[in-house]
């Protein structure tokens, strides 16, 4: 299972370990049964049927969801289905993370304002407010990976840098398949990543197509009926890329940057101390452009 951290390069890894030739992954973005309690109450059976090719002969399976390190519940859930899962968990420098996933929200419209709003809530350490759970308190990776050792041993937990993903996805992978215990001379196709945070055409599209592919929207309901199994997703993903061009989004201005960097750097020490990692280059000082 893959478990975050959002915008961390989660669908890429999931899509790229999905061809090798032992391993079945799903076509969705995001494995939602153990983060649904709604969903998960309607048993494995259901969602394996949603998610997967039953015809599949493959023995192992690889899911995903890029949220699932901040649910405990969800954790407790996948524990319960499968107490000797293996975790993957991808770590992301942290204020990269925050603006990364500042601006995926603000393409679909669930947020309005500049970076800089941010500032107050950060400054105040406001975590009764859902933009600092959200976009900071889902970088705090050392509170959660506390938790996630209450529940499964250390052995079972592979910790990846998105820094190193990204440099070389392929040994990654390599690494993983081994430690999966398949095939590791496989070779994935790695040149295409997924789920790449573009300026959106429209805001007022993306908070549209937010409310369209809602769960209790009566034209998603008609889409399930008119495209069963696993195609209504494809709907979504069609809908999203409508919006989207191929221009990235500027950098972050130079004050967020600071002011984030001075904020993550003792949970990072504390990260780098629990992991046996180095991520002192978390804390530099000088902004890259």
């Amino acid at each position: 299972m893959i478990i975050g951290a959002q915008k961390a390069g989660t669908t890429s890894l999931k899509n790229y370990l999905g061809q090798h030739p032992d391993l079945e992954t799903h076509p969705h973005k995001e494995f939602s049964h153990f983060f649904d309690a709604n969903e998960y109450s309607k048993g494995s059976d259901v969602a394996f049927q949603k998610y997967f090719d039953e015809t599949s002969s493959k023995p192992l399976f690889i899911a995903k969801n890029a949220g699932l390190f901040v649910s405990e519940p969800g954790i407790l859930r996948l524990k319960e289905h499968n107490k000797d899962c293996k975790l993957v968990f991808m770590l992301r420098n942290p204020i990269e993370r925050t603006y990364s996933s500042f601006l995926m929200e603000k393409n679909y419209g669930a947020i309005k304002g500049s970076f800089e709003s941010l500032e107050p809530i950060i400054r105040k350490n406001d975590i009764t407010d859902w933009r600092f759970e959200f976009f900071v308190g889902m970088s705090l990776y050392c509170n959660h990976l506390s938790m996630l050792q209450k529940h499964f041993n250390k052995d079972q937990m592979k910790i990846i840098r998105y820094a190193d993903f990204k440099n070389n996805p392929a040994a990654i992978c390599t690494d993983l398949f081994k430690w999966l215990k398949v095939d590791e001379t496989f070779v994935p196709d790695t040149s295409v990543k997924h789920n790449v945070t573009h300026v959106n055409r429209s805001s007022n599209y993306g908070r549209f197509v937010v409310q369209l592919l809602r769960n209790h929207s009566p034209l998603k309901k008609i889409a399930r009926i008119m495209m069963p199994g696993k195609m209504d997703y494809k709907v979504g993903e069609m809908l999203r890329n409508i919006n989207k061009t191929n221009r990235l989004h500027s950098k972050m201005p130079e004050s967020m940057y600071h002011l984030l960097r001075e904020y993550y750097e003792p949970f990072n020490n504390e990260l780098s101390e629990m992991t046996g990692i180095d991520f002192s280059d978390w804390n530099q000082k000088a902004h890259k452009k």
